[in-house]
């Protein structure tokens, strides 16, 4: 089947026919974004994501994610909406979890320099248990693929995170990170602190040593978080759904997952993927949170955030996706950090190859109005 792009180049267009419109910055990049996913979506990919886990107790964060837009993306201007800048849904038409981000966030606009590079953070929301910012970053030499740390919450002891960057111009880029509350508890307040002592480029190992400090507060959103109970079980493999957070521009939903020794025996690891629709039919996409897993037990605990539920909804209906998978060096890598640095853990031997994938039965959620 020809895509949209190769149907177009069948047509017989007049140019006289052609009417300009007036568009603004975000359509302007969200188009690029648009050609580029076109231009790439032919070749070949791995469907595993690479991994890097870290010997860890009460922090799991994922890998940063780094799109680049090449040269012919022009001179892009500064990007008012960020949060909708990286809203994905799994349809041109759809949108995804962050679309109505910019609406419920706080313009924070504090720029700290160092060494030639100026990091701003623009906009944050916190709902009560996780924390989601955008930034942008400004420098004078090409900074390859950013890999920034992570900021820290006070009062959060266990959580994850996840993190976007993209080259949107030569040495410009722009980033999006949520910091999510594993543990059982509610912040009216997030009291912020984001130490950057070094930009990170993990393809090429190459590191850049500088100071960019950021600390400032922000009061949570009106939020209601729901308890639950429900759960699906299949093949050693058990989801738990804990509780639903409803906020103003989204919903999230934290899980736990089980995994059985003989799971754990075979695999080296077990992800989850969910597809949630409610009671009217809407679908919802979503954008993942980071986790935590106990390496011990395969226990693992985290978090999704969903587009904001359709008001008219009663019912959500939760089918998850469980993928079994091994580790090898294509998409995975392993360190413990000790007193003396960063020391490689060598990848397990295990029987199973590959991956096995599956669906447990549909956990169904009563919104409580």
């Amino acid at each position: 089947m020809k895509d949209i792009y190769e149907l177009f180049n069948d047509l017989n267009i007049d140019e006289n026919e052609i009417e300009e419109m007036e568009v603004n910055e975000l359509e302007k990049a969200n188009i690029k974004k648009s050609l580029k996913k076109a231009i790439t979506m032919k070749k070949k990919r791995s469907s595993w994501k690479k991994s890097v886990a870290v010997a860890s107790i009460l922090v799991g964060f994922s890998v940063t994610t780094f799109v680049t837009y090449p040269a012919y993306a022009g001179n892009i201007p500064v990007i008012d909406d960020i949060f909708r800048f990286f809203d994905t849904g799994k349809t041109d038409k759809e949108t995804g979890p962050y679309y109505d981000y910019k609406k419920y966030s706080n313009e924070i606009n504090m720029t700290k320099e160092s060494n030639g590079i100026k990091i701003t953070v623009n906009d944050a929301v916190f709902d009560g248990k996780t924390l989601t910012l955008t930034y942008s970053i400004d420098s004078e030499q090409d900074l390859g693929n950013v890999d920034l740390s992570m900021p820290r919450i006070t009062g959060m002891k266990a959580y994850g995170g996840t993190g976007k960057t993209s080259k949107i111009d030569t040495n410009k880029y722009v980033g999006m990170l949520t910091v999510s509350n594993l543990e059982n508890k509610k912040l009216d307040v997030a009291n912020i602190k984001w130490d950057i002592d070094s930009i990170q480029n993990p393809d090429h190992q190459t590191v850049i040593k500088g100071d960019w400090k950021f600390a400032f507060s922000l009061d949570a959103t009106d939020s209601k978080i729901q308890l639950t109970d429900g759960s699906a079980e299949k093949n050693g493999v058990k989801v738990n759904i804990g509780k639903v957070s409803l906020n103003p521009m989204s919903f999230i939903v934290y899980y736990d997952q089980e995994i059985a020794e003989m799971v754990k025996n075979k695999w080296d690891g077990v992800d989850v993927e969910f597809e949630i629709k409610d009671d009217l039919g809407n679908i919802y996409s979503s954008e993942d949170n980071g986790g935590m897993r106990d390496e011990a037990s395969y226990h693992t605990s985290g978090s999704k955030t969903f587009k904001k539920l359709e008001p008219n909804a009663s019912r959500l209906i939760i089918t998850p996706h469980i993928t079994l998978r091994d580790f090898n060096p294509d998409n995975f890598a392993s360190v413990e950090i000790t007193k003396d640095g960063e020391k490689e853990i060598p990848l397990p031997e295990k029987p199973g190859k590959g991956k096995e994938e599956f669906v447990l039965k549909d956990i169904i959620i009563n919104i409580k109005k």
